[in-house]
């Protein structure tokens, strides 16, 4: 077996710092002008085009809501015109208005006691 093969004694490398390590340390807390402009750019736009969604989401929103109503508005009117024609309905299928209108139209009347023969 080979002893101490590298011969060189081991020491700590020391790395030079990347590019982040350089960025944070040149770092001075001021931004220049034209990249807070650019800053104050982006999040004003962004502001807007959040507000004008919003806006239009909501145009939405009462739109339908609109709709909805009259729509319930239109139910509860056929709703009601139902319960009318079915009362109407019932009255025409009575016994009594079929008598009184096969005596006016058709000159029928129901037959008297002794008038109907069985066989």
């Amino acid at each position: 077996m080979i002893i101490n093969a590298q011969a060189n004694q081991y020491r700590a490398r020391t790395l030079r710092p990347g590019i982040r390590q350089r960025v944070a340390a040149d770092r001075t807390g001021t931004m220049s002008a034209s990249l807070r402009r650019a800053l104050l750019l982006v999040l004003a736009s962004a502001v807007v085009v959040v507000l004008v969604v919003g806006q239009l989401l909501h145009w939405g929103v009462v739109r339908q809501y609109r709709q909805v109503e009259q729509l319930r508005a239109v139910s509860a009117r056929l709703e009601t015109d139902n319960i009318n024609l079915r009362a109407k309905r019932a009255g025409l299928m009575s016994p009594a208005h079929i008598e009184a209108l096969a005596a006016v139209r058709l000159g029928l009347h129901a037959p008297a006691r002794g008038q109907v023969h069985h066989l």
